[in-house]
């Protein structure tokens, strides 16, 4: 196990977790967000729940854009770091913001232009049409101070200080609750609004987040804020030779994802409500995951920079079992208790028991998310994010393929839903296998797309 040293990335067990844990109770408190928003908007219809879930698919598709320029400032900057290379850590941090909020006004403009029609168009139920075109058109302002937040984020996910996430996300989570309480139903004396309610309170809690983040950034690091006098060349380079390909990859994974929903609701209105319960579900295991993808990636990555490489696999194997472990303990009810978790959300038994069917293929699909994605953020924390965006492509293609195949109708009829949620089985297979073949062969311990290489 590996010695602390004063000043020195810990890569113990203990030193894994301090960055994790953050990140994932972070996300744990968005997931009972995504509860919260499911309660209230099934307490105003089917319709409701089914329209605002492909609308909050849509903006999070787009959204993984802004997230790709994300990730890839924090790769940079936690090599930066490790180097040593304060001057160039900051020069990231500085036109990443500024890169993540350029992002965050053209992905507001695409979307504006989609949603007159296009978008909607797509839907066959004119009920569930009727709430996706109005939900869409509040959440998509979102996008601005989502994409400078998680540009602030990315910087000290970089730093390995997750600790500043939480006070961010928790402000987040806690306005997005009331603001729900409040103006879905019509409580605290406001006047219900149902979906335009839920997607007013989201809006006005990423403001809110961004508010947070910029204080918190102005009293830690007030260097972060400011602006070069002109573009940074060698900066923009570096960040879009790692996030041009991590935005594809991103934009591919979660638009796949997000147009499976679309299959699914010509299928029937039932199996699109089991599957949107089942995709906010699925964020128990994405609680743990992503908290530990994104450590991945900052490990790896400082490592490499500070040339402690004989480090690195046993640094991934650690975490790896924290990953699994984690992903069990926080699943486990898909498994031992699937019936109960159901009638949370279903009256009718055939409901019910279709629903604690497709919490089984999900724990398998857990399972095999928490191998592939570990696998893959130790490549793209390497640098390695072009191979990572090839794997995506086949895995993303494949994953179509299959979901177009099973929300078909065969002599009549459709598979049953817990049938067509084992497209999952096919892609994390996909993603764990092409990653693992990937990293077989070692040359990314030397970093593969080596960030050296860029010129400082």
């Amino acid at each position: 196990m590996s010695q602390h040293v004063p000043g020195k990335l810990r890569v113990d067990t203990l030193g894994l977790l301090k960055i994790a844990l953050p990140i994932s109770i972070g996300t744990f408190v968005q997931f009972l967000v995504l509860l919260t928003d499911n309660y209230f908007l099934a307490r105003v219809g089917e319709s409701a729940i089914n329209g605002a879930g492909n609308a909050g698919l849509t903006y999070l598709t787009f959204g993984m854009v802004i997230f790709g320029s994300a990730t890839g400032i924090q790769i940079l900057v936690a090599r930066r770091h490790g180097e040593g290379n304060d001057a160039m850590q900051i020069r990231t941090g500085r036109m990443g913001w500024v890169i993540n909020l350029g992002m965050g006004v053209i992905m507001l403009g695409i979307l504006l232009i989609l949603n007159r029609g296009l978008l909607g168009g797509l839907i066959l139920n004119d009920e569930v049409r009727g709430v996706f075109e109005p939900y869409l058109g509040t959440r998509i302002w979102g996008f601005i101070p989502f994409g400078i937040t998680f540009a602030i984020t990315a910087y000290w996910t970089g730093l390995a200080r997750t600790q500043l996430l939480l006070a961010v996300s928790l402000t987040t989570a806690f306005t997005n609750l009331v603001l729900d309480y409040s103006w879905i139903d019509g409580n605290l004396g406001f006047e219900a609004m149902g979906h335009i309610g839920a997607a007013r309170a989201s809006l006005t809690a990423e403001i809110t987040g961004l508010l947070v983040a910029v204080a918190l950034m102005l009293k830690v690091e007030p260097r972060f804020f400011k602006l070069p006098k002109r573009p940074d060349g060698e900066v923009i380079r570096a960040w879009w030779a790692i996030s041009g390909p991590l935005m594809g990859q991103l934009l591919i994974t979660v638009g796949t994802w997000t147009s499976f929903f679309f299959f699914v609701e010509k299928v029937g209105s039932t199996e699109l409500k089991i599957s949107h319960i089942g995709r906010n579900a699925f964020m128990l295991a994405f609680v743990v995951a992503s908290g530990i993808a994104q450590t991945t990636r900052t490990v790896i990555s400082q490592l490499i920079g500070s040339g402690r490489n004989s480090e690195l696999i046993s640094v991934a194997k650690r975490l790896g079992l924290i990953n699994i472990i984690g992903v069990i303990i926080m699943s486990h009810g898909f498994i031992l208790y699937p019936n109960t978790i159901a009638s949370f959300f279903f009256d009718d038994p055939i409901d019910i028991e279709s629903m604690a069917k497709t919490f089984s293929t999900l724990f398998i699909a857990v399972i095999g998310f928490s191998i592939a994605t570990l696998f893959l953020a130790t490549l793209e924390g390497a640098g390695g994010t072009k191979r990572a965006f090839i794997i995506e492509i086949i895995a993303a293609g494949c994953y179509l393929c299959a979901a177009s195949y099973l929300t078909s109708e065969h002599n009549g009829q459709y598979f049953p839903i817990e049938v067509i949620w084992r497209v999952e089985w096919v892609y994390f297979t996909l993603i764990g296998i092409g990653s693992y073949l990937m990293l077989r062969n070692g040359m990314w311990k030397k970093g593969l797309e080596s960030l050296s290489e860029v010129k400082e």
